[in-house]
């Protein structure tokens, strides 16, 4: 039985960049119906445009926990599309940003925006298993203290 994945907490994935970017994705994978990680990645894998380069599992699945932040947007896009199409959405049509005035964006502009963001933010400190950790690799050589 597949596992199915949630939103981190804060104490797993601190308020940031990083988090704001894992927000909007997993409002898609919400969204998509929460399809497998395995259904994601065949998805990628069976169109031609993201022929170029694939994207596992495992790296879906540290992108929806927050884990990583893929250096390619290409992997982000790819993500993006297969999920906004099965929600049915276009991740190209402009839609209403906030509730006031009169700014347009496309879900895919602004998860890149996002991603930006993300990337050049310093990584946060991750919650580990162990209590303690960075947010690059998941654990540190410095002790606890």
């Amino acid at each position: 039985m597949a596992q199915v994945l949630r939103m981190p907490a804060e104490a797993e994935l601190p308020d940031g960049p990083r988090r704001r970017f894992v927000e909007a994705l997993f409002s898609y994978y919400r969204d998509a119906g929460r399809p497998t990680l395995r259904a994601i990645a065949d998805d990628i894998a069976s169109k031609s445009q993201f022929d170029a380069f694939t994207a596992s599992r495992e790296t879906i699945r540290k992108m929806l926990r927050g884990m990583t932040v893929p250096l390619s947007w290409a992997v982000v896009d790819a993500v993006l599309t297969v999920l906004c199409e099965r929600a049915g959405l276009n991740p190209d049509l402009e839609y209403h940003v906030g509730g006031f005035g009169d700014d347009t964006s496309t879900r895919r502009h602004d998860l890149r925006h996002l991603w930006n963001e993300a990337l050049d933010a310093p990584p946060p400190t991750l919650k580990t298993r162990s209590g303690w950790g960075s947010g690059a690799a998941g654990y540190s050589d410095e002790p606890p203290f």
